[in-house]
């Protein structure tokens, strides 16, 4: 992971040079980008203003131009970076969405509110995570979000190794002491996903052992370069013996609502997402679909659709959210598994206490009843630290037009554990298997902005509709794997939806 410095210094110069050309200049793939992406939610406005900070040769801010229909801001203080950059964008069609500006990432000359998301994988270490979200703060737009990388501790007693390699050039924190940090920044943590071990090897250190092979050590346009490889091979061996006491992962934050935050009455993305003000984390406690409107009797997650007013959840709408000694903070560490014979009754309850009614628990044991709509192991469920169930997410099987799909619901969290990430993690669980078992499409009526989250998008985009009337932008699919067909036509629920 070479490192940008202001000045040039003949070892760095070597990294640079060590690195030029690789796919990657530190852990990470396009899948994590896009993870990350995926994460953060619906970006503001139909052109985000991005900030691509430290970007390096600009594979994150290729994907956000090209996949997010992003404006991007790429900033680095090593040229050829920005000119690869520049080139790649110019070659993809992209020039006029990516602007390459060769900037210190503590140093940026940019006004208050400039951008809408603000985007850093792989850099924020060479200004420190803490000066780096502390300076970009003001940056952000009313509603922005922040996504940054970060190298941590994985646990509290790293190796002794681990510590001699890391603690004289950057010293490491665990992710709580990152989300503290933070929050004493001015943000609150939306997610927390460790990076894959395959963003080390496949992506990076793979084909950096394969170029360290190939550079002479004595070579006279680098006298840095001898010191280079040690120091790369050094960094292999550690991860290769160590790698399980630290990791690199991705932070979605959003900045804590201050009075200054609110433009011409207009609160933040945060706010208009839960309904509440609050933290956003989690959505509100799930509900029917409202009185007049066209749908099925139960929306099949159970969760708002557009016009549903949201339901309370027991907090207070505070201008520092984060600061709330009642606030419900994130959970990056949920347990979460299939459910089994002894969890039925527990699952009837967590449908029971989140929902007005007993509808949804009695549509869950409907389904269960159902052999043909039931898939064992698609009833995930999140446990608490002492093992109590407190969120449930149900997959089970649809159609559309005769082919087989899945339905998402319905989805239900404890009110004693909502906001807090347990209901996103069930989901997450559930869709992470059903993509195992081989399924290729996953179909869920919900809120349009909480489910692009895990990557789902209008329905109608791949042909498919619902046997109601719906809002367009409430009927989504998530193709779990691009290269499974997709089938075209309307869904067919299962009969204990009564659709």
């Amino acid at each position: 992971m070479p490192d940008r410095p202001d000045g040039p210094d003949p070892v760095t110069e070597a990294r640079f040079a060590l690195h030029r050309g690789l796919p990657w200049q530190g852990p990470g793939s396009d899948a994590t980008t896009r993870r990350l992406l995926e994460l953060a939610g619906p970006l503001p406005g139909r052109r985000p203003r991005v900030l691509d900070a430290g970007c390096g040769p600009g594979r994150a801010a290729l994907l956000l131009a090209e996949e997010a229909g992003a404006r991007v801001t790429a900033v680095d203080v090593h040229q050829p970076f920005l000119d690869e950059l520049t080139a790649a964008a110019a070659s993809r069609g992209l020039g006029e969405r990516i602007t390459a500006l060769n900037r210190s990432m503590d140093r940026l000359p940019f006004p208050d509110h400039s951008f809408d998301v603000i985007w850093s994988e792989g850099a924020v270490h060479t200004v420190g995570f803490e000066t780096a979200l502390r300076s970009w703060r003001r940056l952000l737009a009313p509603g922005g979000v922040l996504v940054v990388t970060e190298i941590e501790w994985t646990t509290n007693t790293p190796s002794t190794q681990a510590r001699a390699f890391w603690d004289p050039v950057y010293p490491l924190r665990t992710s709580a002491a990152n989300a503290d940090a933070a929050r004493a920044a001015g943000y609150w943590v939306d997610a927390h996903w460790p990076l894959p071990e395959s963003d080390w090897w496949n992506e990076y250190y793979t084909p950096l052992g394969e170029r360290i092979a190939r550079v002479d050590p004595a070579d006279p346009a680098h006298p840095g370069m001898g010191q280079a490889l040690a120091a790369a091979r050094a960094e292999i061996t550690l991860r290769r013996h160590h790698g399980s006491d630290y990791d690199y992962a991705g932070y979605v934050l959003h900045p804590a609502a201050t009075p200054s935050d609110t433009v011409s009455g207009a609160t933040s993305r945060t706010a208009s997402r839960t309904g509440t003000g609050t933290t956003g984390v989690e959505m509100p406690a799930p509900r029917d679909t409202p009185a007049g409107t066209p749908a099925p009797r139960h929306t099949p997650t159970g969760a708002p659709v557009p016009g549903a007013p949201a339901a309370p959840v027991g907090t207070t709408a505070a201008t520092h959210p984060h600061l709330l000694t009642n606030r419900k903070t994130m959970n990056t560490s949920w347990t979460t598994r299939p459910e089994t014979a002894a969890d039925v009754t527990a699952i009837r309850e967590i449908n029971t206490a989140a929902f007005p009614t007993g509808l949804e628990a009695g549509i869950v044991d409907a389904l269960r009843a159902d052999p043909e709509a039931w898939i064992d192991g698609l009833s995930l469920l999140a446990e608490a630290p002492d093992g109590t169930p407190v969120a449930h997410a149900l997959l089970t099987r649809c159609h559309v037009d005769g082919a087989p799909a899945l339905t998402l619901g319905p989805c239900a969290v404890l009110p004693s554990a909502q906001r807090t990430g347990a209901g996103s993690a069930a989901i997450r669980a559930g869709l992470d298997a059903a993509r195992a078992r081989g399924e290729g499409l996953v179909l869920v009526l919900g809120h349009p902005e909480y489910y692009p989250r895990f990557g789902f998008t209008p329905a109608s985009r791949f042909g498919i509709r619902a046997p109601f009337e719906a809002p367009d932008e409430a009927m989504m699919a998530l193709a779990l794997d691009p290269a499974h067909p997709i089938p075209t036509g309307t869904i067919e629920y299962p009969a204990a939806f009564g659709v």
